[in-house]
């Protein structure tokens, strides 16, 4: 099983925290036993200097001298010396002759006679330099040799040796075990809870997070709260992007779904007529006591009911043309006037039976789209205000401009739209008072087809009531200099 992301940044916090600790108290040892060893070196060095200098006096003033071979001093003038000079000191202290045999040790005999010729600091001293060093003990402590050289009369004839030991990071952590035991146990305790604290806030954007990916297969309205660091809020605000598209992708399929089934069941609804008045006519006339009258009255409703068929799978491809991917308009610049000027003209020969006179006014720019679409609107909404308005009235069809686009205004001074239609008006199959529509026979796609060639230009189209009555439904595409 794998560990969730809150254990890992503990685990993390966790080995940082101690790598941190482990490293300063490293550091800090050894800066500790370096300033030791530093403060040790300069007492031992003071310590040296002084015995070497009061030496050189006592050997000057009491005679002192050197044997045959000149490089060793007396014992008992040397001891005495030693002895006065070791009241004041609290490190051990040899001297040593100019072979770098010891002559005295204020620590015992032991050492009387052993030469230390071979060691660097001695050897620096015999030849009239400042010499230490430094060397780990059997005890694990660290012991410091500091060699200053004494001169008689400008010559050197021996050194001082001081020494003494100091703690080293080994004692420390022996000697004071149990303090640093007691020291790392509460570090550690308060590491785990401040990490545990840390980790916790840290992920609890993620855990809101997380449940919000699981609560949005059920709801897709869920949305977290951007919170906690930036690369955590990036993905709050991400998370709630996606779960924004998806609850529109959610809502657009649903509503593509309640379209595509309230269309099959107008689609339906719509073909049950005429294919009932066709079977009906087709029964009677299989019959063998038809009249003549009676055979051509039927043959009629069947030409007129597959008429009705077939315009209304016309309107359906047309539709499903303009408005699915294979509905893609030629554009080109179109003259609205021009465009206008043709619907009214083809639809004359109707208007003039109907006893209505349909009337073009004014100008609009021109825009960019397809001319026998445009077309097909224009003809479509002067064809239903001439067939409600009233013989002896007009249609008027007036141009304009405004707020950068093309106007086109179809007014009719018919008996108006009912104000419970007008949201519905252009949606597929519906009609609205039956002398508007029932009557022709139309299937209510017109105005469906209609909104849908004017989306596919970029423009709008609404319908109103007149206040002097009758409608108007204006088309607004955008100006070809705007596209």
């Amino acid at each position: 099983m794998r560990s969730s992301i809150r254990t890992r940044l503990l685990a993390a916090f966790l080995l940082v925290a101690l790598t941190a600790a482990a490293g300063l108290s490293y550091y800090f040892l050894t800066q500790v036993e370096s300033y030791g060893l530093r403060r040790l070196e300069e007492r031992l060095y003071s310590e040296a200097r002084t015995s070497a200098a009061l030496l050189g006096v006592i050997y000057e003033t009491s005679g002192t001298g050197s044997d045959a071979a000149g490089n060793r001093l007396r014992s008992p003038a040397v001891s005495a010396a030693l002895a006065q000079v070791s009241i004041d000191t609290s490190s051990r202290l040899r001297v040593l002759d100019a072979k770098g045999v010891v002559l005295a040790d204020s620590g015992g005999s032991d050492s009387v006679g052993s030469s230390y010729a071979t060691r660097p600091e001695i050897l620096k001293a015999l030849a009239g330099a400042y010499g230490a060093a430094t060397r780990a003990t059997e005890l694990g402590r660290v012991a410091l040799y500091v060699a200053a050289p004494v001169r008689v009369s400008g010559r050197i004839v021996g050194a001082t040796y001081a020494s003494s030991t100091t703690f080293s990071i080994l004692t420390l952590l022996t000697d004071y075990r149990r303090q640093l035991a007691l020291l790392a146990f509460g570090y550690l305790a308060v590491a785990l809870l401040v990490s545990e604290l840390l980790g916790r806030w840290l992920a609890r954007p993620l855990r809101e997070l997380e449940k919000g990916a699981s609560e949005l297969a059920r709801d897709h309205g869920v949305r977290v709260r951007p919170e906690g660091p930036r690369e955590v809020r990036a993905l709050a605000e991400a998370f709630n992007r996606l779960a924004e598209e998806i609850e529109t992708s959610s809502i657009e399929l649903h509503d593509e779904e309640a379209r595509k089934s309230r269309f099959v069941s107008d689609v339906s609804h719509e073909l049950r007529t005429p294919l009932t008045a066709i079977r009906g006519a087709a029964e009677t006339l299989m019959g063998d006591d038809v009249c003549d009258e009676d055979r051509r009255r039927f043959l009629s409703t069947i030409v007129v009911e597959s008429d009705r068929l077939a315009r209304l799978a016309s309107d359906l491809l047309s539709l499903q043309r303009i408005e699915g991917a294979t509905g893609e308009l030629p554009l080109g610049r179109v003259d609205l006037r021009q465009v206008v000027a043709l619907a009214a003209q083809g639809l004359e020969p109707l208007a003039g039976e109907r006893g209505v006179v349909v009337v073009v006014e004014g100008d609009a720019p021109p825009v960019l789209g397809d001319r026998d679409r445009l077309q097909q609107v224009v003809a479509n909404l002067v064809d239903n205000a001439t067939r409600i308005t009233p013989a002896g009235r007009k249609v008027t069809v007036v141009l304009s401009t405004a707020k950068g686009m093309s106007v086109i205004e179809v007014l009719d001074e018919g008996p108006g739209i009912p104000e419970g239609s007008l949201p519905r008006l252009f949606d597929r199959f519906y009609r609205s008072e039956p002398s508007r529509a029932r009557r022709t026979g139309g299937a209510g796609l017109g105005l469906a087809i209609v909104r849908a060639i004017v989306t596919a230009h970029g423009g709008t189209i609404e319908a109103a009531n007149r206040p002097s009555g009758g409608a108007a439904f204006t088309v607004r595409l955008p100006v070809l200099g705007d596209r």
